[in-house]
């Protein structure tokens, strides 16, 4: 009877699961209505610079997709950034088929002040220097 409720819990967990990246930590509505989310338990340190995933959930679908996640690199020294990866989603949430995988160019970006980049990135830098 143990075994076939422990069965019975592995085939349901299996059926209702959906993906799901983690604990995605809202930070910013933008003016359009988009949210903008990190990944705070995949956070990481090295040396000077902080890692994470950042999520773009669109209001309205851009060019077909519902939502996009950066891979992003931060410098909170100097406020600036690259984005490592980029994916974007035919779904909300980072969820469904990615629809494109980006590798962008290796390139130091800097937000522009007051924008959405650099509330988000203050913010992260805040909580995890």
């Amino acid at each position: 009877m143990k075994k076939l409720t422990i069965l019975l819990v592995l085939i349901f967990s299996f059926l209702f699961s959906t993906t799901s990246w983690g604990d995605w930590k809202f930070i910013v509505e933008g003016v359009r209505g988009d949210k903008f989310y990190y990944e705070k338990d995949r956070v990481r340190k090295g040396g000077k610079f902080i890692y994470f995933w950042e999520l773009v959930d669109y209001i309205k679908p851009f060019k077909g997709e519902l939502s996009s996640t950066k891979y992003v690199e931060l410098d909170c020294s100097i406020s600036r950034f690259k984005w490592l990866k980029l994916q974007l989603y035919n779904k909300s949430m980072g969820e469904g088929n990615i629809s494109r995988d980006v590798t962008p160019l290796d390139k130091w970006m800097y937000p522009k002040p007051d924008s959405i980049g650099e509330i988000m990135y203050k913010k992260i830098c805040e909580e995890h220097q």
